[in-house]
């Protein structure tokens, strides 16, 4: 797109009977999927990201065909009623896609560097779609996060829908006060081949986080607080086909000591998939072995948990990505305290509605209260082990 038509999708509305008000940016498409919108969207931020307005209108599809970074928004708002469209090209991705040192990630999306922004949809008909099939169907190792924030603070987001992520849908890194509510997040293949690695929210290195009123459909976990995630809230959630809210992983990089404190997760419902995916999880706490790295888990808490034909209700697994041999030798270096599991009701599909597996190398602080999980047949197990207090841990645990 020349620089000409750049500038004439972008209306500015200035002063106006002496009163200076907000620069408005209305980005136009140019309505056609090979020809990409980046280049538009990235000039709106830049004449209107100051205390502007930058809309999306209606019925209008941004071909998302190269890497967009959202950049200049300092009190910005952007009205999203439009939708974003990732070009459906593995190989244009992997290319295009930024690298992100973490899990080796890609990125296709960022809102970098953002102060103050509210990013809304106002008809409630805002889309960000990932085309995730191709990514699903070709199971490539290298697939794009959707939409990652980075670098911000005070960053709002109210009634977005994204579908189809090829791989997480949201990664919110080194950032501050960051509120997600009314998200719906879907991953639904269209073929046998199901959605891998579709978490709805990761968060890591940030703090003041709160994820409200989501409803997920996706084949990982719904939301990860990833390592050093401090004072993060989740509340009100529909999870389905999931592999639970999860604490972790940690601990996975040798050398490198990770901290996650003061999560609050509240009023959480688990069920299986729309395409019958098992819900795998539902409260879960996981930490790498001995042999990779080190860290701590402090003040979680989960109230008011429902799980429906959950194969894991509740469950902290200290030998995540390896065998029981491998961890018996090299058992988990991370310190979980302070874990409190209110209030969970359901049904399970397994025995074993509570697994409580601590490192011996480490404390290990868990305390449960109102668990009512009925499994299909017979009474329900709760297993633990390596509890620094077993006697007062809510539940009649035994070690198998």
């Amino acid at each position: 797109m020349s620089s000409s038509s750049i500038r004439r999708t972008i209306l500015l509305l200035s002063a106006l009977s002496g009163l200076s008000l907000a620069a408005t940016c209305i980005v136009t498409s140019a309505g056609n999927a090979n020809v990409s919108d980046v280049p538009a969207i990235r000039a709106a931020f830049a004449s209107c990201g100051n205390g502007g307005i930058i809309q999306f209108p209606a019925g209008k599809t941004y071909a998302i065909n190269e890497l967009l970074k959202i950049q200049g928004c300092n009190g910005c708002e952007v009205q999203l009623d439009g939708t974003l469209k990732l070009k459906a090209d593995i190989s244009l991705w992997n290319t295009q896609a930024q690298a992100f040192a973490f899990q080796t990630s890609r990125l296709a999306i960022i809102v970098d560097g953002a102060k103050n922004m509210k990013f809304h949809s106002p008809t409630g008909k805002g889309l960000v779609d990932g085309s995730g099939q191709v990514w699903y169907d070709k199971a490539p190792s290298i697939r794009p996060i959707l939409w990652t924030t980075a670098n911000s603070t005070g960053v709002t987001y109210d009634h977005i829908k994204m579908i189809n992520s090829p791989m997480w849908f949201n990664l919110v890194t080194d950032s501050s006060y960051i509120t997600f509510t009314n998200t719906v997040l879907n991953a639904t293949s269209s073929s046998s081949k199901l959605p891998k690695n579709t978490d709805g929210f990761d968060t890591y290195r940030s703090d003041h986080v709160t994820i409200q009123d989501l409803w997920y459909n996706g084949g990982d976990d719904s939301i990860s607080f990833k390592p050093n995630s401090t004072d993060v809230t989740v509340k009100n959630a529909v999870v389905l086909g999931s592999h639970g809210v999860s604490v972790g992983s940690i601990s996975q990089y040798p050398g490198v000591y990770d901290i996650i404190k003061n999560i609050y997760v509240q009023n959480v419902t688990f069920g299986n998939g729309l395409d019958g995916t098992k819900s795998q999880n539902g409260v879960r706490i996981k930490s790498f072995p001995g042999g990779y790295g080190s860290g701590m888990i402090n003040n979680v808490t989960y109230q008011d948990i429902v799980v429906k034909d959950v194969t894991h209700p509740v469950i902290i697994d200290s030998c995540y990505m390896e065998d029981a041999s491998y961890c018996a030798s090299h058992p988990a270096q991370t310190s979980i305290t302070d874990v409190h599991i209110n209030n969970v009701t359901g049904t399970s599909s397994g025995s074993t509605v509570v697994s409580l597996s601590c490192t011996p190398n480490a404390s290990c602080y868990v305390y449960t209260k109102g668990i009512n999980i009925t499994p299909p047949k017979g009474s329900p197990k709760y297993i633990c082990t390596n509890l620094s207090d077993p006697n007062d841990v809510g539940v009649p645990c035994t070690s198998s």
